[in-house]
């Protein structure tokens, strides 16, 4: 089928089952789950149930004791799915449709449509898998379990897979010793039919407490390589690669859009081989990896990178991260920071967003750009053209830095500014901007600026006071404040910042209370996400919007006699 034909079949399918399945669900008054009621036991309802259906139509048990007609034994059909005065004409829909559609569903929901008609019960055993591990063991107990129930949902299901999700897989026979049945049991998962043509894989293990730390770590199966190429996302965690998969002939990703790899242990051939066998591989998420000091990425299609060094104790040194070729790379984000490790990007000519930058990263290199400390090297800067939302992270509000750094972006559009003042760097605060040497991106491009952290103390408004004296085309700045702010704080600091005097009569300024610390909502996976650094800078439950041409003296006034008149009311 035509590639686009498959992606407009799978939006409709996406916006039927969000727009109607769950509707229809609840309507047709499908029981829930119990807190006994384990997926393999929903399976046994209906074992028969394909060979001895029925012409009738099929009667649907209800919590309550009633009993409701089924839907009619029909397939196809036109009309509007979402009619008011037919309710069930989802039921007439053909066998593949109404699969898919039961595979986009969560494991329980797609589980508890086998209630809904003789009919229903065979479409989830041979719908696509969908497979989440976590929502069918919550409600069981006894770990050791937890494998026996995911082998015999695996093995019963007659139908293809689509998405398998299981973290935290114990494998342990002791606390030092892996199970050699558990491994067994792992191995014969990738090796049913029901994970073939898998789309979406993600695992983990749990580490083995020894203090070998070689042995820590669960060897992953080359079985998993079996699912390889039809995979479209991975998230691999928590286990170790094994040399010989560089030479494994199965090693080919050819499908593979995102992949993540979460505190593994891999060498830096490994890594380049699972890399290199990635054909069409857009976003690679690498965090906390072990045993590769030097990471080397080159790839033809890769559009985001997002790199969180290993915290580990037993790594040795600063790990490097190094992007030899990588012309459609658009983003590289670091969610978590970096302290002390080192980036070289020798070719990312599309490069576009990039951040947080900091003084500790001991060494940045973009191109001919080199950064050391966040301190451009050379007499004559180089630039990074491309590159149009760029964040920081300072200690404090060193304006010589920054005014350093955005000489070398004259694109750049949108800067973040997260203050930490953890970080073990020296604050020079020395205001060296000549009039006459301007700087590009203050003249024609930057229109958006946001503070995290803000205090609102006078290093800080001398800094954002800078901005608003320099940058001609800004919009607007956002200014996210860890405590409740009330008027008379936007207000005094309205005067403070000077506004009457910004070189940008547009902008407007916008004050956010209860911001939190940096880096729990960095969007670094959805390339759909213009701007991955707009929902972590810019969050906090209220907002106090100072507009253009708005005198803060007028503002307050208003607001009280707003105030005043509310409590006149009550």
């Amino acid at each position: 089928m035509d590639s686009g034909l498959v992606t407009a079949r799978k939006s409709i399918l996406m916006h039927l089952h969000h727009a109607s399945v769950g509707t229809w669900i609840q309507r047709r008054r499908i029981p829930q789950l119990q807190p006994n009621f384990s997926i393999a036991a929903a399976m046994d309802m209906k074992k028969n149930s394909g060979e001895e259906e029925e012409e009738e139509e099929a009667a649907v048990a209800i919590p309550d004791g009633t009993a409701r007609p089924g839907p009619p034994k029909q397939s196809g059909g036109g009309g509007d799915l979402l009619s008011d005065d037919d309710d069930d004409r989802i039921s007439k829909l053909p066998d593949d449709i109404l699969g898919t559609i039961i595979s986009l569903l969560p494991t329980d929901d797609g589980a508890r449509t086998q209630a809904v008609s003789r009919r229903w019960r065979p479409l989830w055993r041979s719908a696509p898998l969908n497979l989440d591990a976590y929502v069918v063991l919550s409600s069981v107990a006894d770990k050791f379990n937890h494998l026996s129930i995911v082998s015999k949902i695996i093995s019963d299901h007659r139908g293809p897979g689509r998405r398998f999700q299981f973290r935290g897989i114990s494998l342990h026979e002791t606390k030092e010793k892996f199970s050699e049945h558990a491994v067994a049991q792992v191995e014969r998962w990738f090796r049913s039919p029901a994970l073939a043509n898998l789309q979406e894989l993600d695992i983990g293990f749990q580490l083995s407490i020894t203090n070998n730390d070689s042995e820590r770590w669960f060897l992953l199966p080359l079985s998993v390589l079996r699912v390889a190429p039809t995979l479209l996302v991975a998230r691999i965690s928590l286990c170790r690669f094994p040399s010989d998969i560089a030479l494994a002939p199965s090693l080919n990703f050819q499908r593979l859009k995102e992949l993540s790899l979460y505190a593994v242990s891999i060498s830096e051939q490994v890594l380049c081989a699972v890399l290199s066998a990635c054909h069409v591989l857009e976003t690679l998420f690498l965090q906390d990896i072990c045993d590769a000091g030097r990471l080397h990425v080159s790839s033809l299609t890769l559009r985001i990178i997002a790199f969180s060094p290993t915290t580990s104790s037993s790594s040795s040194g600063k790990q490097e991260l190094v992007i030899d070729d990588a012309p459609s790379l658009e983003r590289l984000v670091f969610p978590r920071g970096l302290d002390g490790e080192t980036i070289t990007v020798n070719r990312a000519p599309k490069l576009q967003i990039l951040g947080p930058l900091s003084p500790c990263i001991p060494k940045l290199e973009i191109a001919d750009l080199v950064f050391q400390g966040m301190v451009p090297k050379g007499l004559n800067h180089h630039s990074v053209c491309k590159v149009n939302v760029l964040a920081l992270k300072l200690s404090g509000p060193d304006l010589n830095a920054v005014i350093q750094v955005l000489r070398c972006f004259p694109c750049l559009e949108k800067l973040y500014i997260i203050w930490d003042k953890y970080l073990k760097t020296d604050v020079a605060f020395v205001r060296q901007y000549d009039p006459q040497d301007p700087i590009t991106c203050l003249e024609t491009r930057l229109q958006k600026l946001v503070f995290k952290i803000y205090t609102g103390d006078a290093p800080e408004v001398d800094f954002v006071k800078f901005f608003l004296s320099n940058a001609k085309v800004l919009k607007e700045i956002i200014f996210g404040v860890c405590w409740n702010v009330d008027l008379n704080w936007v207000a005094n600091q309205h005067m403070q910042l000077e506004v009457k005097t910004r070189a940008s009569p547009d902008a407007q300024l916008e004050f956010r209370s209860g911001s939190s610390h940096f880096g729990n909502n960095l969007k670094t996976y959805d390339s759909s996400v213009a701007d991955p650094f707009h929902d972590s800078f810019v969050d906090g439950l209220n907002a106090i919007t100072v507009k253009p041409h708005m005198d803060a003296g007028l503002m307050l006034m208003e607001r009280l006699l707003l105030s005043s008149l509310d409590e006149v009311d009550d």
